[in-house]
């Protein structure tokens, strides 16, 4: 079965001579996030020369499974499994020392190596104690994880409070290590100070300011100084796909405010913090996913349940109730037979494991929105399209919906306030076994027309199960007959 994709109208490189000027790749994910970027970079990574992020830090988990087990990694690029890729992590994204260092040793451990492999700008801004404390104290207002990346990048703009400096860099530790640890200790003092000298998390940031030298001794041989190094690696013929932290809808500009994350996440912004001219833009690979979710606050169409899940989600974070309590407390096939959205996506969350990856907190839960998807990928100008989860709206089956609900207008909506929604009763469970042993019937060639019909833009691939053979390629899918493309309404 095969496993990766090109889009659809692209040339291929495979004759380019090695003499010959690279290209670079932007893969995003297309609504809120958590839609298994990782997956598909992992699946398209022997592709391509170079796998870099360029932005966001450890506010956003991507879990791969691999052939020595499953991680959780929150700033590594997800390729790294694949040993002939290098690794860059570019000057758009903010750099946990701590966290970092400890994901590098994680690796190492399970026989990766990554020397002369990984690349981490040194102009990548550097979050402090202090930032992480700020953070944590707003965190509940807007839904963040608490990391600190948002504080980081608000001082990267700041750039100097009370005559000191507060936007840090990478390549400070690489310059002097000492002068950057005092400057971190002096700016959290000063703060804590401010506050009468209580603070809760002092004896933790004190520990990681301890800590700060061993991580520094860890990362130091992977800091770039060069800022070209990924312009002159594409120069003599290297490709690039950039992978995007977070998805296009939680946007710091372009996202509903102010339930955004703290950086740009669109594909354009990949030349920016990613440390490459645009010139070498080839195309943009979105990613979605079938059975839909969000984390914190904000709005979501689409969700089952409306505000009263958005706010039983929030209630839980703050509980720390995750998937075990849920799990003990409720049946997910009894929820899936109600006739109240609320129930049915608490059910779905449950039976598709949809819970933070490095939270653990409950995601809030959406049918698939075609509309919200047609107005992103039109707006970034996305190429083609992945659809991962494709295998979990068998459960729809089971519930009192009878078929897969499906948003196809934006701004429509019903007198109870869920919006009103196209009802696809032709997949079946007997269609999703046949695509994962790699045959796409009638009835799921119906399917894809109708979503890339909705859409505007082609799907390069579906994911059919979390594993990676389960992602098969729409490379030349055979068009449907129109009784199957067309569903029941």
């Amino acid at each position: 079965m095969t496993t990766a994709s090109h889009c659809p109208s692209f040339p291929s490189h495979d004759n380019v001579s090695p003499l010959a000027e690279g290209f670079a790749d932007v893969l995003v994910g297309l609504q809120y996030g958590d839609e298994g970027k990782a997956k598909i970079i992992d699946a398209l990574a022997p592709e391509y020369d170079v796998i870099a992020r360029f932005n966001g830090g450890a506010n956003a988990g991507h879990t791969i499974d691999t052939p020595q087990g499953r991680i959780a990694l929150k700033q590594l690029p997800s390729g790294v499994f694949h040993p002939h890729a290098a690794l860059y992590i570019g000057s758009g994204c903010a750099i946990n020392p701590w966290k970092l260092a400890h994901e590098i040793e994680q690796v190492r451990k399970m026989g990766i190596s990554l020397e002369g492999r990984l690349h981490i700008s040194a102009r990548a801004a550097l979050v402090q104690p202090h930032h992480i404390v700020m953070d944590r104290r707003g965190s509940d207002a807007i839904g963040t994880t608490g990391n600190g990346i948002g504080p980081c990048y608000a001082d990267r703009a700041l750039r100097v409070r009370n005559d000191t400096r507060v936007n840090l860099m990478l390549g400070d530790l690489l310059d002097n290590e000492t002068d950057t640890v005092v400057s971190m200790r002096d700016i959290f003092t000063r703060m804590i100070n401010a506050d009468g000298g209580t603070s809760p998390w002092v004896a933790e940031m004190s520990d990681l300011l301890l800590g700060l030298p061993r991580a520094a001794q860890v990362l130091r041989a992977y800091i770039e100084p060069d800022r070209g190094w990924l312009t002159s690696r594409v120069k003599a013929g290297a490709k690039v796909l950039f992978e995007g932290a977070q998805s296009v809808l939680l946007d710091v500009v372009d996202g509903s405010q102010p339930y955004v994350t703290s950086s740009h996440t669109v594909p354009a912004y990949a030349y920016v913090g990613g440390d490459l001219s645009p010139k070498y833009h080839r195309r943009t690979i979105g990613v979605a996913k079938a059975i839909m979710s969000r984390v914190g606050r904000g709005p979501f169409p689409s969700e089952l349940g409306g505000e009263r899940s958005a706010q039983y989600c929030h209630d839980a974070s703050l509980s720390k109730v995750g998937k075990d309590e849920e799990q003990s407390r409720f049946s997910a096939e009894k929820l899936l037979r109600s006739s109240d959205p609320f129930d049915i996506g608490t059910a779905l969350r449950m039976l598709t494991g949809e819970y933070g990856t490095g939270t653990g907190r409950p995601r809030r839960i959406g049918m698939l929105d075609l509309a919200q998807l047609r107005e992103v990928i039109k707006t970034h100008g996305v190429d083609c399209v992945y659809l991962n989860k494709v295998d979990c709206l068998a459960h729809y089956a089971n519930s009192s919906y009878q078929g897969v609900p499906v948003r196809v207008h934006r701004g429509s909506v019903s007198g109870d306030g869920m919006p009103n929604v196209l009802i696809y009763h032709g997949l079946t469970e007997q269609s999703l076994t046949l695509g994962r042993e790699g045959t796409l019937d009638a009835v799921m060639n119906g399917f894809i027309d109708f979503v890339e019909r909705h859409i505007g833009a082609p799907l390069t691939g579906l994911g059919l199960g979390p594993e990676r053979a389960s992602l098969v390629s729409l490379d030349a899918h055979s068009p449907a007959p129109v009784a199957a493309a067309l569903p029941h309404v």
